[in-house]
């Protein structure tokens, strides 16, 4: 017999851990339940799978052969991530063993009001006792307490699993300590981020029963509860559940010294048909086993299809069948009618399954509006080789509405689909589909037209060119997101692979408050050749929007709290400072993200009168994000952004500013992608570099170049720029400092770019004002833009009255990028500008003008159209 031990603290949990061999397991039944506490040796085989999965060492895990609970360690500073936060004791992973897929953010018994801080957990053959708990050989469970008072009542959580229980038993005893009567309300929060999923939950109201169904990344929940109905108030995030009496009310009173004991019941399964099976087996209900072949007038299966399962009640559930078209679960005895659909498209209506007492074997559902063919890609670069590319697949027919999966998918999503190696075969609906093949703005594009026959395969066969020559420069995009961020859902796998598709050849991980890699990922698709990248992170604080900070690289330490990176802070000077001197002021790259720099600069208290700004923070900018880039075409103190047309700073025109006042912060940007569907690619940095391989780039040259600004900031075009004294030898690129004792500078600019992207436009920033002399437009100066991927090859002459820093923008102010970067992020005409050359004539160093450029200098935006 093993103990159940009390511990008071997670520190003590931990002990506990090294005790026991992380983990109790009964040894005399195979399918006993365990109870384990997670550390390295045990990770492996305990942990869940799931992009949700958010477990680290000193969590407890609970399963059995049906279901895997995660229960957060009862430490205050618990956060399972960034939005998803004090999950001390709570609920934070919960998938079925058959079918893992945990997306679950957190379970909260008793709401967040509970704030959990002893654990005692046990399993094991014989009785196990401690106290006035008692927990039978067949039973594992996991006790969570939070500490009452005169005003509060003790919490105590015991989420329990039978060895075959199919659902986790999640039971809260609230009891009064205190000598007056105290007034609680039975009620927790569900979340599960359903934003941009394919993930339809239970309708507002008064229910029996709360479910969820994510139908792409197949999981489903139910929770119930004894004698008591559940009155739902839900979002897109988070369900907060009153458990309710008869006349609807979830508050009572508790005497003093009494208690109120609340129990619920979590299932999880594959499907909602799984998991209201599990529902009827615990009621002695009578279900049937089903498993349905579903395939079409040829005898094909229909893979990875939607089935709705209606009576005459209306919808009972979905399910999805797997790769050989089949659906397997349980279903109660009677007459069902079926609504099959694949990648978006009805197929099937009012297919009749009748289900009786005796199980369904290998019954075969005919879907004959299943006429699907496919295409089959085989596409490579110039050579042959394997290239890592994005398909868009647009059917011309208007009835047709592709959708393979969810914003948050990585292989194929919506109409788009990405690929490591430029092979994939996809099902698709009879009819002509216009078709783009991109690899980002180093390669043409290829367009071009498919044909799909019912029945019948279609090749699709390309090759790319890679067109823009940046011999010397890498492609990089320094601020992106996934689910482990906490404020998206989106597969990290598909991150990477949206990331490589586009053509990015160095990335860094930058999650919000959590250090974290890509690596797996990257050696998961093998696309090493193709993409490196490096441990980072976004730390996110207060106040919002402005407290916004990547670093990398930084000190990734797996399994632990934020990955061991540093906490958030309350203002913009602490934060930084904290970020720019982690680990033991390792060097790294400090860069702000989408800053209001009259906010940031000018106005720290953000009431519209200008002061000192967040002064403390400024020696730790290295790099600072100046985007919408197209505004550097337009160079006016405000501009409009997104499709509401709000207003906000130009960035780009106060980072002039900024820089005119002796602020030498460098640009970059950045996209900043939180979802899968053209979310990489649309922004980019050039990073001058000692090596073109990706698989040879060594971070720290990242850093460096960066830190001292040799990078070039586009949406597309590839813009290079070097600058020389005139009739001198020595030249000098983005970032660095010339000396012009003759005050005259020659400039070689050169842009290309490839067949989707022309230029109609460059001009010639001096001191942050268009040199007279140096802006073009297309229309009135031909002979300076070209035909062909080279679209600008000149030499440009200055002469300068004074220092000056020297910044060139190129761009294509009549159309936009939307043929390859999407209806949405492909908005905005083709600009490129680069970072600022530093001339100095007259020997004594770069000295700014301080010129505000006809404008003030800016306060916090808000404040300052008031």
């Amino acid at each position: 017999m093993r103990r159940l031990l009390l511990m008071s603290s997670c520190v003590a949990l931990l002990g506990l851990s090294l005790v026991f061999g992380n983990r109790l397991q009964p040894s005399s039944t195979p399918n006993a339940v365990e109870v384990g506490v997670l550390a390295e040796e045990n990770w492996g085989q305990l942990v869940p799978e799931g992009k949700e999965v958010d477990a680290i060492y000193g969590d407890i895990v609970l399963r059995n052969g049906h279901l895997t609970a995660v229960i957060a360690q009862p430490k205050a500073t618990r956060h399972a991530n960034m939005t998803t936060k004090d999950v001390g004791g709570c609920l934070i992973d919960l998938t079925a063993r058959d079918a893992q897929s945990d997306q679950l953010a957190a379970f909260y018994p008793g709401k967040k009001g509970a704030i959990y801080q002893s654990v005692a957990i046990g399993a094991g053959e014989g009785t196990v006792t401690t106290g006035d708990n008692t927990v039978s050989a067949a039973q594992g469970m996991v006790i969570v307490s939070a500490p009452g008072s005169a005003e509060k009542p003790e919490i105590t959580t015991k989420y329990a699993l039978g060895r075959a229980d199919e659902f986790l038993s999640v039971t809260t005893v609230y009891r009064n300590i205190g000598n007056t009567a105290l007034t609680i309300s039975l009620e927790d929060d569900f979340r599960a981020d359903g934003g941009k999923e394919d993930m339809p939950r239970s309708p507002n109201g008064t229910a029996d029963s709360f479910w969820l169904h994510d139908r792409f990344w197949g999981q489903a929940y139910v929770l119930e509860a004894d004698s008591r109905k559940l009155q739902l108030n839900s979002d897109a995030r988070t369900s907060q559940i009153r458990y309710v009496d008869d006349a609807g009310e979830s508050k009572l009173s508790i005497p003093p010294g009494e208690s109120v004991t609340l129990t619920r019941r979590l299932y999880a399964g594959a499907s909602r048909l799984d998991v209201a099976a599990a529902q009827h087996r615990r009621a002695k209900a009578a279900v049937t086993p089903v498993e349905l072949e579903f395939i079409n007038a040829k005898n094909t299966p229909l893979r990875q299809s939607q089935v709705e399962f209606t009576t005459t009640k209306g919808l009972y559930g979905n399910a999805t069948t797997n790769a050989d078209g089949r659906i397997k679960t349980a279903l109660p005895p009677g007459d069902y009618a079926l609504n099959v659909s694949v990648a978006g498209q009805a197929v099937g209506k009012d297919l009749k399954l009748q289900v009786g007492a005796s199980p369904l074997t290998n019954q075969t559902v005919k879907v004959d509006g299943y006429d699907f063919g496919r295409v089959t890609a085989a596409i490579t670069d110039a050579n042959g080789g394997a290239i890592p590319c994005k398909v868009e697949l647009i059917p011309q027919a208007a009835d047709v509405k592709l959708n393979f999966g969810p914003e948050t998918a990585d292989f194929a999503v919506r109409n788009v689909r990405y690929t490591p190696n430029g092979e994939f075969t996809q099902e698709l609906p009879p009819g002509k589909y216009d078709v783009t093949i991109s690899h980002g703005p180093e390669f043409d594009a290829v367009f071009t037209e498919i044909e799909i026959k019912p029945y019948a395969p279609t090749p699709l066969s390309a090759k790319l060119h890679r067109t823009v020559d940046t011999k010397g420069w890498i492609s990089s995009d320094f601020h992106s997101h996934a689910s482990p961020s906490g404020d998206n859902s989106s597969s990290q796998l598909g991150r990477v692979l949206n990331l490589v598709c586009e053509h990015i050849e160095f990335a860094p991980c930058t999650e919000h408050n959590r250090v974290t890699t890509y690596q797996p990922h990257i050696d998961r698709l093998k696309i090493g050749k193709f993409i490196s990248s490096v441990e980072g992170m976004e730390l996110t604080g207060t106040p919002l929007p402005l407290n916004h900070q990547n670093a990398f690289p930084m000190k990734f330490t797996p399994r632990t709290q934020d990955g061991g990176g540093p906490t958030p802070a309350a203002n913009v000077e602490e934060q930084i400072e904290r970020l720019a001197l982690w680990d033991s002021r390792s060097e790294k790259l400090v860069q702000v993200n989408h800053p209001d720099l009259g906010w940031m600069f000018y106005d720290k208290d953000g009431d519209g009168m200008p002061d000192a700004g967040n002064e403390r923070a400024f020696p730790f900018m290295d790099v600072m994000e100046i985007h919408p880039i197209q505004n550097a075409l337009d160079l006016a103190p405000f501009a409009k952004i997104g499709g509401g047309g709000q207003g906000f700073h130009n960035t780009v025109f106060r980072w002039l500013q900024l820089l005119n006042q002796g602020f030498r912060i460098y640009g970059v940007v950045n996209t900043d992608a939180h979802y899968n569907f053209h979310g990489s690619g649309s922004l980019r940095n050039w990073i001058q570099s000692p090596t073109d391989e990706p698989s040879e780039i060594k971070y720290m040259d990242m850093v460096h170049a960066a830190e001292q600004g040799r990078t070039v900031m586009s949406n597309g075009p590839f813009l290079e720029v070097w600058a020389s004294e005139t009739g001198g030898t020595k030249s000098v690129t983005a970032g660095q400092d010339l000396s012009a004792g003759s005050k005259k500078v020659t400039l070689t600019v050169k842009a290309q770019c490839p067949n989707w992207i022309d230029l109609d436009r460059m001009f010639v920033l001096v001191n942050g004002r268009i040199h007279p002399q140096h802006s073009y437009f297309r229309e009135q100066h031909p002979d300076v833009f070209r035909s062909g991927n080279v679209k600008i090859d000149r030499k440009l002459e200055l002469t300068l009255d004074r220092d000056a820093h020297i910044i060139v923008v190129v761009g294509d102010i009549g159309s936009d990028l939307s043929k390859v970067l999407g209806s949405t992020d492909g908005k905005m005409p083709a600009t490129a500008l680069t970072n600022p050359i530093f001339v100095d004539v007259d020997g004594n160093g770069f000295q700014p003008n301080k010129d505000t450029l006809d404008a003030p200098l800016p306060v916090k935006y808000d404040a300052a159209k008031k």
